[in-house]
């Protein structure tokens, strides 16, 4: 089978080495000074302390069988245009963001959409090199056989084909919304939130649990366990959003904190906080 991956920054970057690792035919969609140094030098990985090269196809062309989307939400617009040419009607289209309303975004496509999420920390370290920062991997996907397929062979990953897929979703989207939005509020890491702000992480935890209830899904019992992930992650870990505040690019402060900021006030003083230090910078 034909994949495309589209995005190859932390998560399209050490997804598509994955597969590639695996014997699936991979091609991928970057853009810039990323691609040139891929096409030029491989795509390298470090995976916490290894380090690896990988030549992924880069040459788009004809349909494909699953094309999996790991752009930041703010593409997707002009990505979910791109893609048209590369699917049809037999095609799964697998967008893995951060979030829950970007799904929406996918609905009048002509393939079948397959809902995911993954764990992972990594990042592009430099143009053409993608530092997986930890062991953690973990995929959530919307169970389905041909996407079984291309991972058969990939059993060192963790993943777990899921019949609840909206309920795992909004399980990753319980600690990652939470925790983008106080580090880029604050502009501090992960330990120090921890430390320093550990009642606002529980009230922030309590609202977005609220607000999972109302929308049908019950996550009373993974407020211990985001606490507990929180604890054990490395002290100076950052969202993607906060080291995009950091660096002044465009963040993902809509998807991530936005969707919450319409159904709860004490999120939303947060959102536009945030919208506001956008502006002025």
């Amino acid at each position: 089978m034909r994949v495309l991956v589209v995005g190859v920054g932390g998560v399209g970057g050490y997804l598509a080495y994955k597969l590639i690792k695996c014997g699936v035919d991979v091609t991928i969609k970057a853009r810039g000074e990323h691609l040139k140094a891929i096409k030029e030098n491989g795509l390298k990985i470090i995976d916490v302390d290894k380090e690896d090269i990988v030549y992924p196809k880069t040459k788009i062309e004809g349909i494909y069988d699953i094309v999996f989307v790991t752009t930041k939400s703010y593409h997707l617009d002009d990505v979910i245009k791109e893609i048209k040419s590369y699917i049809n009607e037999n095609t799964r289209v697998v967008p893995i963001l951060n979030g829950i309303g970007h799904f929406e975004k996918f609905k009048n496509l002509d393939a079948k959409i397959l809902k995911a999420c993954i764990y992972i920390l990594s990042n592009i370290e430099k143009v053409g090199v993608i530092y997986k920062k930890t062991p953690l991997f973990y995929l959530c996907i919307e169970d389905d056989e041909k996407v079984k397929e291309i991972f058969k062979n990939c059993n060192d990953l963790k993943i777990k084909f899921s019949r609840e897929i909206e309920k795992d979703i909004w399980k990753k989207y319980l600690f990652i919304s939470t925790f983008a939005t106080l580090q880029s509020y604050y502009q501090k890491p992960t330990g120090w939130i921890m430390q320093e702000k550990r009642d606002e992480v529980e009230k922030f935890l309590d609202e977005v649990i609220k607000i999972a209830k109302k929308e049908g899904i019950d996550l009373k019992e993974e407020k211990e366990r985001v606490i507990k992930q929180a604890l054990n992650i490395p002290y100076n870990s950052k969202m993607s959003m906060q080291i995009d505040f950091e660096k002044g690019n465009k963040t993902e402060v809509d998807n991530l904190t936005g969707y919450l900021a319409k159904k709860s006030e004490f999120i939303n003083f947060y959102y536009k906080k945030l919208k506001n230090s956008l502006k002025s910078s």
